[in-house]
């Protein structure tokens, strides 16, 4: 018995539909049990959010006002050493 060229070409296209299904489920496999190790791993390593220490939760508006007053910390900060400089400059130019 021989068979002819079309159900030749229909036994190997079955064969290879049966070979991917076999490959894609134990990639699948393999996806999900690397998965849960990296997730174990990192478990270990890093505490839950329960264990981590919560940080306060602040308004933009607070944020907005912080921002603001670092903002005039570090103007007064610079603007002082300007007028230092200036007063040095404006001294070695009088003598």
């Amino acid at each position: 018995m021989s068979l002819s060229s079309e159900a030749y070409r229909q036994a190997l296209v079955r064969d290879g539909e049966r070979r991917y299904r076999e490959w894609h489920q134990n990639y699948h496999n393999q996806c999900r049990q690397s998965t849960a190790e990296y997730q174990a791993r990192s478990a270990q390593q890093h505490p839950t959010n329960q264990q981590r220490p919560t940080k306060p939760w602040i308004s933009s508006e607070a944020y907005r006002q912080f921002l603001v007053k670092d903002g005039e910390r570090r103007f007064a900060e610079w603007h002082g050493q300007f007028l230092d400089y200036q007063r040095q400059f404006l001294a070695s130019q009088s003598t």
